[in-house]
């Protein structure tokens, strides 16, 4: 139990300072993630760490027997985390994601109103999209919450690796399920999911091709169907999901989507006047953006967006300067959004997105 402590005590730390993540190397210095930057800790053992990942299920079996990263869930003083065991040069590490301490609300993560308006859709295919830690996972949580929340009965089925918020919703029927424990593959599970009757479909990320298949076909059926995607901005992510597919099947992708598309939202973490701010940007369906997605005209895709406030539409360009202008990010935030600075209050950039 010596060796447990030690992890056990720097959990302890990483709760009490509501950090992001926790860094452990065996051997090496420790270190929390709070507000976006590194603060070392003490060091931990190699016994400690292997002690602790024993303890967690088989997580310490399949790293040795597998010799990859593996993915886990489990709590701690209440809060659940998301963890990463790998080797580093034949030593065993360790990342660990605190997750918040109940899945927030869109208001709380600050969604603008085109995509709170989106807890009110019930078809289609909606992804978020953003670098990894931008906090992907929470903004899925909040809007499938809300969705939930609006007392319509739902079916959920979550395919996740591995599960980490945990759902439930009075009326509501939830089923989570998790890669490696209940499902073999992504698209094996969306496939299934066809013929077990959900209403809603959230599948925490779009790795590989089969996978996207499946996906567009859930949704052309007319389940509601959310994942996340790695790309920095919605125009990006609708030339990302062609560039899975072969060239010779990109015309019919990009056709499958424009037809299945209900949303697409961007997000971003920057310096805020209370910590980390979430800024999102939000391409939603209209005729003239299926019409883009279609032809492969995704240039063009930025403007429609500023032109489409009305409807919801908005771009990081045009929402970090409504949050900087309201006091919600800070001058280094909206230099860190928009990748330029502020000169004498004008904003100086080479490439605005």
């Amino acid at each position: 139990m010596a060796a447990e402590a030690q992890i056990e005590a720097l959990l302890d730390a990483m709760v009490r300072a509501e950090a992001s993540d926790l860094h452990l190397t065996a051997g090496a210095p420790s270190f929390l993630r709070v507000e976006g930057r590194l603060s070392a800790l003490p060091a931990v053992s190699s016994e400690a760490l292997a002690a602790w990942l024993q303890a967690r299920g088989g997580v310490w079996e399949a790293l040795r027997s597998r010799c990859a990263g593996v993915d886990f869930a489990c709590t701690h003083a209440g809060r659940r985390l998301r963890g990463n065991a790998y080797l580093v040069r034949g030593g065993v590490a360790l990342t660990l994601r605190l997750l918040p301490a109940r899945i927030p609300t869109l208001a709380e993560i600050g969604a603008p109103p085109g995509f709170c308006a989106l807890a009110q859709a019930r078809h289609g295919l909606i992804l978020v999209t953003g670098r990894v830690g931008a906090g992907k996972s929470t903004s899925l949580a909040a809007l499938l919450g809300e969705m939930m929340a609006g007392g319509a009965g739902l079916h959920v089925i979550t395919l996740e690796d591995p599960v980490e918020y945990l759902y439930a919703a009075p009326g509501s029927l939830v089923h989570q399920r998790e890669l490696g424990r209940d499902f073999l593959s992504f698209d094996e599970a969306l496939r299934s999911a066809l013929r077990e009757d959900p209403d809603v479909l959230l599948v925490t990320e779009l790795r590989d091709l089969a996978a996207m298949r499946a996906a567009l076909t859930a949704a052309e059926a007319g389940m509601l169907v959310l994942s996340t995607l790695h790309a920095r901005t919605a125009a990006e992510a609708v030339q990302r999901l062609a560039d899975f597919f072969p060239a010779d099947e990109r015309a019919a992708a990009r056709a499958s989507f424009a037809a299945s598309v209900t949303a697409v939202v961007s997000q971003r973490l920057v310096h805020g006047m209370a910590g980390r701010q979430a800024v999102f940007e939000v391409l939603l369906r209209t005729p003239a953006i299926c019409r883009m997605i279609h032809d492969g005209e995704e240039r063009q895709i930025p403007s429609v967006m500023l032109a489409g406030r009305r409807e919801g539409m908005t771009t990081f360009a045009a929402e970090g300067r409504r949050l900087y202008v309201a006091g919600r990010i800070t001058q280094q935030g909206y230099e860190e959004l928009l990748g330029g600075r502020m000169d004498g209050g004008l904003f100086v950039s080479g490439t605005p997105s």
